[in-house]
């Protein structure tokens, strides 16, 4: 709620001083400073709007795929005991991490070798 209301804030400040931008660089005639004050005015709010845009998440998406044959089987957390859900997995550093549920412990899975 804080964020919207500081966005729409900053909208509002950038619309004044992009007009007032606009009014200073028209009055170009009265002085050169004012077409300095005007680019400024423009510069500053174009900062700000640069400043508020909405930050898009990187998306990264990982396949893992498995040579051998799966089996399932029931995962305990080595910590509390609890059974872990092996198909909530993520990849942290090109390894597969589950998570407990209960405890936040992270374990690895490792792929059993096929020889």
């Amino acid at each position: 709620m804080a964020r919207g209301i500081l966005r729409a804030a900053i909208y509002l400040a950038s619309a004044v001083l992009i007009f007032l931008g606009f009014v200073f660089v028209v009055s170009v005639n009265l002085g050169l400073v004012y077409f300095l004050v005007g680019l400024v005015f423009l510069a500053v709010a174009g900062f700000l709007l640069f400043l508020s845009r909405e930050k898009k998440p990187i998306e990264i998406k990982q396949t893992l795929t498995v040579t051998g044959p799966l089996e399932a089987k029931q995962i305990r957390c080595p910590n509390c005991g609890a059974l872990i859900d092996a198909t909530k997995t993520e990849v942290i550093d090109g390894k597969p991490f589950a998570t407990c549920r209960y405890c936040g412990n992270k374990l690895e899975l490792t792929e059993e070798p096929t020889w």
